[in-house]
C-alpha cells in the first residue's frame, strides 16, 4: 500500500476529489497522453510497437517518482500491460477502463486502511 497516497488521503479536506482525480482524471490523460500519443507515434518509428510499449511504460513510470521501488515496478509492469492491451486492440478507451479499475481499486485500499487506523 502506497504511503504516499495514505498521507495524501488522509490530509486532504474533501476526498471526492481526490477519488475524482486518481478514477477519472489522471488515467484520461495519462492513457491519451502515453498509450495514445506516444505509442501511437513511435510505433511507425523504427522501435516498431514493442519498443513504443517499453519507452511509453518507462516514461510512464517516471511521472510516478512518489512511489516506492516495488511501486514503481508494479507501475512500469502495468504499463506494459496496458500498452500491448492497446496496440492489440487500437483502443485507449479500454486502457483508460482498464488503468480507472486499477486505481479505483487503490483508493478503496486506501480509504480502508485510513479510516481502520
Amino acid at each position: 500500500m502506497s504511503e504516499f497516497m495514505i498521507k495524501v488521503y488522509a490530509s486532504i479536506g474533501a476526498p471526492w476529489i481526490l477519488w475524482l482525480a486518481v478514477i477519472v482524471a489522471a488515467p484520461l490523460f495519462e492513457e491519451l497522453f502515453f498509450r495514445g500519443f506516444i505509442i501511437k507515434g513511435l510505433a511507425e518509428s523504427r522501435v516498431h510497437w514493442q519498443g513504443a510499449v517499453l519507452i511509453s511504460s518507462g516514461l510512464w513510470c517516471l511521472i510516478h517518482l512518489q512511489y516506492n521501488s516495488y511501486e514503481l515496478i508494479f507501475v512500469f509492469i502495468l504499463g506494459l500491460i496496458l500498452g500491448v492491451a492497446r496496440v492489440k486492440t487500437g483502443s485507449t478507451l479500454l486502457t483508460f477502463l482498464l488503468h480507472s479499475l486499477v486505481n479505483l481499486a487503490a483508493m478503496i485500499e486506501v480509504a480502508v486502511s485510513v479510516r481502520g487506523s
